[in-house]
């Protein structure tokens, strides 16, 4: 394979089927997997100029892009601007969905649900060998290829949580940027939030969230809740979604290892308001 000056050359490529949509991959160093962006926004129909300018502001996925010399249909090698495989979900939950065509944006949902697994499944062979079969091997042969397999299941679910991680940064990026508006209306809300706080319930600390993940959820409901327009409907109807979705009584008693999940929740939620407002 021909070398591009300044750009990553893969050691293996794939194009990937994703429910009919063909998704190139790229691994360009050992376990590492990147997906060119031009061949989702064409999947999405979505604007590259505007997603590659989008990727640019952002500091984390700047940090994490490379240019990655993949080989297109024509058999050449051309410079792409790639993410790598699992900052992919992030970038997609940044997406307003109606900023995709309505036709589309189921499409966008099966994006966001199925894709890093997808692709994921297609290259985890060649990263993790498959543990040879338990017959004709020793005790402690056994003991390794079980050993073996429990490390394949606990990188997924590391895989999993790294999503749901960066998706949460998102969230919190959105409190820090609408603090300041926030702030104007925290008087005329002090009696709702008093109404609110007389409700919780007194829970164990260890396996609910901490005072400073509630503080974030609480911030990241005004977020959503001024969005929708400020007023105590309007929070009432965003901790209701939030009761009922995650099935607690207080955002206080949400389970600390659903945290992030909730925190990208409200933060997609934001996006999907705010992109609406803006069109």
């Amino acid at each position: 394979m021909t070398e591009i000056e300044g750009v990553d050359t893969p050691q293996i490529e794939r194009v990937v089927d994703f429910y009919g949509d063909q998704v190139p991959v790229a691994q360009v160093e050992e376990g590492k997997l990147y997906v060119p962006i031009h061949a989702l926004t064409d999947n999405l129909g979505l604007s590259f100029s505007g997603q590659s300018d989008r990727i640019r502001r952002d500091n984390v996925l700047a940090a994490k892009s490379r240019q990655v010399a993949v080989t297109g249909a024509d058999g050449k090698n051309r410079q792409q601007l790639c993410l790598p495989l699992d900052m992919i979900p992030g970038w997609l939950f940044g997406i307003a969905a109606n900023r995709v065509k309505p036709e589309l944006r189921e499409r966008l949902d099966l994006y966001r649900a199925e894709c890093f697994d997808v692709l994921w499944n297609a290259f985890k062979g060649d990263i993790m060998p498959a543990a040879p079969t338990p017959s004709g091997l020793t005790p402690a042969e056994q003991m390794l290829a079980q050993a073996e397999a429990i490390y394949q299941l606990a990188r997924q679910q590391v895989d999993l949580e790294r999503q749901y991680r960066m998706m949460a940064e998102y969230t919190r990026g959105f409190i820090r940027e609408t603090r300041p508006q926030l702030t104007d209306h925290a008087q005329q809300l002090s009696g709702h939030e008093q109404r609110l706080v007389s409700l919780e319930l007194r829970l164990d600390p260890i396996s609910n969230v901490t005072e400073e993940q509630a503080n974030e959820i609480a911030l990241a409901v005004k977020n959503v809740a001024y969005a929708l327009g400020g007023s105590s409907q309007s929070y009432g109807k965003v901790y209701s979604e939030l009761y009922r979705r995650y099935r607690v009584t207080s955002y206080k008693s949400l389970p600390r290892s659903r945290y992030d999940e909730a925190m990208a929740w409200l933060g997609q939620w934001y996006v999907d308001i705010e992109g609406g407002q803006s069109k």
